[in-house]
């Protein structure tokens, strides 16, 4: 967990700490959190939302996918005080977990509401995200839980680039 957040602040202070606007395309990361889980994360990000998948390690030990998605809110909501530019995705998210517990194999599942707040940098086309929010837990008995993840991801951009040929 040290090791990943001290890779996030090293690969976030090696570029302009300046913001950028959101790229649109296919995203690939990491991801941590609470509960505690750890996995990959690819994301498809068409403007106006966006569709998630994730598949990781969650504590148990259980094996975890989850499939999500959202709105993303066009304008940033920004803070003069850091000098940068936050933006704002709230969706939903179905989170799966199986694994084995007092030697028997037990799978149960989640929904949740994330609400997520996302940083661009300014020179290269990475994504720092935090999901957070309210989940119901089904499967063995209905619970109500809180989840958060922190993660990075490299995104690649669909756009065409532009060029002066033809001009």
């Amino acid at each position: 967990m040290k090791r990943i957040v001290l890779l996030l602040v090293l690969l976030i202070a090696s570029v302009a700490l300046f913001a950028g606007e959101p790229v649109r395309g296919i995203g690939a990361g990491v991801s941590t959190g609470i509960p505690f889980h750890i996995g990959a994360i690819g994301e498809y990000n068409f403007g106006p939302a966006y569709a998630s998948l994730e598949l990781g390690y969650s504590n148990g030990p259980y094996f975890m996918f989850r499939a999500g998605g959202g709105y993303n809110f066009q304008q940033p909501f920004a803070n003069s005080d850091l000098g940068m530019d936050l933006y704002l995705s709230i969706g939903g998210k179905l989170t799966g977990y199986i694994g084995s517990y007092n030697g028997s194999v037990t799978a149960f599942g989640a929904f949740g509401i994330p609400v997520t707040w996302s940083w661009y940098a300014g020179k290269i086309p990475l994504k720092v995200f935090v999901h957070a929010g309210p989940e119901l837990y089904f499967g063995g008995g209905v619970d109500l839980g809180f989840s958060g993840t922190l993660g990075a991801m490299y995104v690649f951009s669909l756009e065409p680039k532009q060029s002066n040929v033809g001009d």
